[in-house]
């Protein structure tokens, strides 16, 4: 970070001494991840003067690595002719995300200055629902004929090798551009020369349907060290592939999302370009919901007020039974939405997970209620005190392990994402039904 800090304040300087084509030329020696980096931090119109004069395929290359929101930003220092020609050089699956973020009647604009074939591409990328394989797809991938031999294959690589970012492997068709096979690039230059595709094909291949979820996608790539996956419509034809850059893009969005949720805050947004009236309105309705449900706890020790007054010792462990329903939920919660997350865990798996969290968190009050008893009873000498809090404590545990873990999997039959039963939100909830338990029992026992 203190790098990128230092290059970019460097950037300004050599613009701002008239250096530009001393600075194109040293960016044209890095990266497009790098480049990107660099110019994050500057303004919108001075990022879009260096992409441009960039050129192809430098300029592109960068400017999609850029976070979306800026993209948007950075093109609408352009010309629409400058931006439809970035736009042309984009990678298919990074333009079409680009024309999605932007203004309505920006993008009407600006396609019909985009190449026909391009905006065809744009508008079929577009039909896929956000969160599928297809959404996420690219178009430029390497498929050929299962008749080809291996020195017609490699001719026909040497054509289209030129435009393709990314070529792992070679992927065999039928005469229907059914997907039949595939080949590892590396496998070609070993194959004899006259072998066909379709003799030293794998077969096995891998391929999930353009409606598939994005995160069934990446497991799939996980679970078989794939660094590409081909995308198939209902036919089985071939219509694209999701490569590696994508899939790692997956894994962080999901996280970067459950993440946000889990603390209970709406999106994830670039923090430091951001209005901080912005980010408050983006903490601000959670912190009421929650606030809400705060209010019920205060409504519960208001109906027990008499309790709590004949014995004021109560009140003290009111913070420490609340802390420890919190936390058992959040801990159990935890545990089920990674399980989600990473497929080790399903629905189907309800019933076992609903009795392992009852065994779990029986085992954990215990140990938990034998603490706050003894501590009870030696600040009152009152045995009845010390079974009230053991009592409550194992109660409050137990069903706060137990929720912890159901309403994760609640969430994910309704399709709602589990992360949103975020740690506050099960805190928040656990105050008010730990305090219930705890006076109630304290109300039995001390029959007051």
């Amino acid at each position: 970070m203190k790098r990128r800090s230092l290059i970019t304040s460097e950037i300004k300087e050599i613009l701002a001494e008239g250096r530009k084509d001393d600075l194109l030329n040293f960016l044209r020696q890095q990266s497009p991840h790098d480049i990107a980096e660099y110019l994050e931090d500057l303004e919108p119109k001075m990022i879009a003067e260096i992409v441009l004069g960039l050129g192809s395929p430098a300029g592109p290359d960068a400017f999609q690595k850029l976070p979306i929101d800026l993209q948007v930003e950075v093109l609408e220092e352009m010309s629409r002719t400058d931006g439809a020609h970035l736009l042309e050089g984009m990678d298919p699956d990074e333009r079409t995300d680009l024309v999605k973020a932007l203004p309505e009647e920006e993008a009407e604009k600006i396609l019909p200055l985009i190449a026909q074939a391009k905006r065809n591409e744009i508008a079929r990328l577009l039909t896929y629902e956000e969160g599928t394989a297809g959404s996420v797809m690219t178009t430029e991938y390497a498929a050929l004929p299962q008749d080809l031999t291996i020195t017609e294959a490699l001719s026909e690589l040497r054509k289209i090798a030129p435009d393709r970012d990314t070529l792992y492997n070679v992927y065999v068709v039928d005469d229907a551009r059914r997907l039949v096979g595939v080949i590892p690039l590396k496998d070609i230059f070993v194959q004899p020369s006259l072998a066909r595709l379709k003799e030293v094909m794998r077969t096995d291949v891998k391929s999930v349907k353009a409606t598939d979820d994005v995160e069934e996608v990446a497991r799939l790539a996980r679970d078989y060290d794939l660094v590409s996956i081909p995308v198939v419509d209902d036919e089985s034809k071939l219509i694209g592939i999701v490569t590696i850059d994508d899939i790692v893009d997956v894994f962080e969005e999901e996280a970067t999302e459950d993440i946000y949720h889990y603390g209970a805050v709406d999106e994830h947004v670039r923090y430091l370009p951001s209005n901080p009236l912005w980010l408050a309105r983006q903490r601000v309705v959670w912190l009421i919901l929650l606030a809400a449900v705060g209010f019920i706890s205060g409504a519960v020790i208001d109906r027990y007020e008499s309790i709590i007054t004949s014995v004021f010792a109560l009140a003290i462990f009111i913070p420490v039974i609340n802390a420890s329903g919190g936390n058992a939920g959040t801990q159990a919660s935890t545990v089920i939405i990674r399980g989600l997350a990473t497929g080790e865990i399903s629905i189907a798996d309800s019933l076992r997970i609903f009795s392992k969290e009852i065994l779990v968190g029986l085992s954990v009050g215990v140990v938990v209620a034998i603490v706050g008893a003894l501590r009870g009873f030696l600040l009152e000498h009152s045995i009845r005190l010390a079974i009230t809090i053991g009592l409550a404590m194992v109660a409050v545990v137990t069903f706060a392990t137990v929720l912890g873990a159901v309403l994760p999997l609640l969430f994910k039959r309704l399709k709602l994402d589990p992360a949103v039963v975020s740690g506050p939100f099960i805190a928040s909830v656990l105050d008010v039904v730990a305090l219930l338990i705890y006076l109630e029992i304290a109300r039995l026992i001390l029959k007051l």
